[in-house]
């Protein structure tokens, strides 16, 4: 009787022990692997060096916009614009990455966050407040060009004015 006991706690303790490594591998209760990456807020410096483009008019090398900055990215080689709110399995997606969590990502719907990675991995994240510089498809790349272009906006009670905005390039 003690034999058959013991030996019914031991497959009670394996089978809880199966079913607690399944769930940690299916990603049951919520428990999740991956790198955890702090959206930081937008750097003045960076936007700063980004309405400066603007404000001349110019082109520019998006590597030169960020050194210019002085924000410390660091190495990178792919930067993606996400907006809000997105689950994490479409964040990985878009990214390439797995298992990556934004920790501080804005979930209004008209916010937008930049996402920096480095071989794969997220190096940076940042919150992009109005006006926003970021790339419409795809991602952008330490040469991808930022250019100043225009759109005519209508104003209300009749009129047009030219409006300006940066474009990143983007590529798939």
């Amino acid at each position: 009787m003690r034999y058959q006991k013991r030996r019914t706690s031991a497959r009670l303790l394996f089978a809880s022990a199966l079913a607690a490594a399944f769930s940690l591998v299916s990603g049951c209760g919520g428990w999740t692997t991956g790198e955890k990456i702090t959206v930081q807020d937008e750097n003045p410096a960076l936007a700063a060096a980004f309405a400066h483009l603007l404000e001349e008019q110019g082109t520019a090398k998006l590597s030169d916009v960020i050194a210019s900055s002085g924000v410390p990215i660091g190495e990178w080689d792919r930067m993606f614009s996400v907006r809000s709110p997105i689950s994490s399995d479409s964040l990985n997606e878009k990214l390439g990455t797995q298992g990556v969590q934004l920790i501080g990502l804005n979930t209004d719907s008209d916010s937008m966050t930049q996402v920096f990675l480095s071989g794969g991995k997220v190096v940076y994240a940042y919150e992009d407040k109005l006006p926003r510089y970021g790339v419409k498809k795809g991602h952008a790349r330490p040469d991808s060009l930022v250019s100043p272009k225009s759109h005519v906006v209508k104003e209300v009670g009749g009129g047009e004015r030219t409006a300006w905005y940066l474009q990143i390039e983007g590529f798939s």
